[in-house]
């Protein structure tokens, strides 16, 4: 278990803490550092330069989507700073490949079906012989984003060459992913915080409400807490969060997604850190997922109390107008705010389909 312990190296200013990223998810990570006294520096990742941290010596390191492991594996050994949850979190979860090996391989969790491939011939065989339709995927993590579903012969031979490059255009290393598509009834995302048990003083493992999703075209549209699960479901799904996270292993928040059908969970990702579904939990749960996240890296106490059922709409290019935004806070217990350029709308409710409607609602007024 690693522990953000000062005196193992004291070179490291156990006040200082560098969040590196570019989305919203480390803007608000770097403030719940704030909030709990530490001095924190926050980077983007065009302002990256391994040198010039080093010499920052920060006692923690918190990576976003997106840095370069080579990079935070110098801060660990060369500037003696703890990266949390893990530098081999990072690297395993930065590759499809590495976590469904570990999930398929190591784990023997159930998931789809699905090939790495690495030209637009290896692509169409592939998809031919795991049977159509297939989902196209860049090989790292994308938040849904380079995402192409092949649903026939036809349309396989027509756009092979678009669904590879499509993918390329967000991990140009590759390899790409080619992933047995079924029809399920929606994804889920399970967010895990593991950090100390003040009762044991060990490791332990706290579970969110889950988080139903919807996407469209591979990006995010819509998120609701707590999804509706059977009772066989639910614990399909927190068993494959445990067993994922336990062998990722470190503190922290991890953000476990999955493809539900009925009472049927299967793996699909992980990621080592908050995610942008994730961000429905500022109107949903005592403490936001950023703050369970920067509680757990420096082992704290943990408290996923679900408060409201809530639900998310994001309306990418919304454009941010007066008229719009008062149409859309008319809804009852809804809130608007815009980030990355994308709106992305918040209701609470009595339940998550009274949120869902709500969100929905407010959309279409902006």
């Amino acid at each position: 278990m690693t522990q953000l312990d000062p005196a193992r190296d004291l070179r490291c200013d156990p006040r200082q803490v560098l969040v590196l990223g570019d989305s919203v998810v480390e803007e608000e990570l770097a403030w719940s550092f704030r909030q709990l006294g530490f001095d924190v520096t926050h980077l983007r990742t065009a302002e990256i330069d391994a040198e010039d941290m080093q010499q920052r010596y920060p006692s923690l390191t918190v990576a976003g989507a997106g840095v370069d492991p080579e990079v935070l594996k110098e801060l660990e050994e060369r500037a003696g700073s703890i990266v949390s949850p893990s530098v081999g979190a990072q690297e395993l979860c930065s590759s499809r490949e590495g976590v469904r090996a570990t999930a398929t391989d190591s784990l023997g969790l159930p998931t789809l079906r699905c090939e790495f491939v690495r030209s637009p011939e290896e692509l169409e065989e592939a998809a031919l012989r795991l049977g159509l339709p297939v989902v196209v995927k860049p090989g790292r993590s994308s938040e849904g984003q380079g995402q192409t579903v092949l649903r026939n012969e036809e349309e396989l031979h027509a756009e092979v060459t678009t669904a590879w490059e499509t993918a390329l255009e967000v991990d140009p290393e590759g390899p790409v992913v080619v992933e047995r598509f079924i029809e399920f009834d929606f994804e889920l995302t399970i967010l895990a915080a593991r950090s100390v048990d003040p009762a044991t003083g060990e490791l332990a493992t706290w579970f969110c409400e889950p988080i139903g999703t919807r996407h469209e075209g591979g990006r995010l549209v819509e998120a609701w807490q707590p999804a509706v699960l059977s009772e066989a479901a639910a614990g399909n799904a927190r068993s494959i969060a445990a067993r994922i996270t336990g062998a990722l292993g470190g503190q922290g928040l991890y953000a476990v997604e999955m493809f539900v059908a009925g009472d049927d969970v299967y793996f699909s990702d992980a990621r080592p850190r908050p995610s942008l579904d994730g961000l429905l939990t500022r109107a949903t749960q005592r403490l936001n997922q950023c703050s369970l996240h920067a509680r757990a890296v420096i082992g704290l106490p943990i408290d996923a109390t679900l408060v409201s059922p809530g639900a998310m709409v994001l309306v990418e290019g919304a454009a941010p107008s007066v008229a719009g935004l008062a149409k859309a806070m008319s809804v009852a217990e809804t809130g608007v705010r815009f980030v990355d350029g994308a709106a992305v709308v918040t209701s609470t409710g009595e339940s998550a389909q009274e949120a869902r409607d709500r969100a929905t609602l407010a959309a279409s007024r902006l």
